[in-house]
């Protein structure tokens, strides 16, 4: 067996393991205070999931939003560049 395959084993080993040990720590409930959600007591594991989900939310929509402007903005200048046409056709 090639040495970077035993390395690729033993790093992929290691991750699992340490991607376990963190979730199986953070699963004791801790106490949070949202509005909705007075007196509740969630797993940290998934406060930190509802981050995670919300962060690409925001992420995916801010991408979504600088997209849309950018094809508004390419969109007024091939308008542009076509009145730019038919006003040099009519001189």
């Amino acid at each position: 067996m090639k040495a970077s395959s035993v390395f690729k084993i033993i790093a992929i080993f290691f991750v699992v393991m340490l991607a376990g040990m963190f979730i199986f720590e953070n699963i004791d409930p801790v106490p949070i205070w949202i509005p909705f959600f007075k007196g509740r007591r969630f797993g940290l594991i998934f406060i930190i999931l509802a981050s995670y989900i919300l962060g690409v939310l925001t992420a995916v929509w801010v991408m979504k939003r600088i997209g849309a402007n950018m094809k508004k903005q390419i969109k007024l200048r091939e308008l542009a560049e076509e009145e730019e046409e038919l006003f040099e056709d009519e001189a």
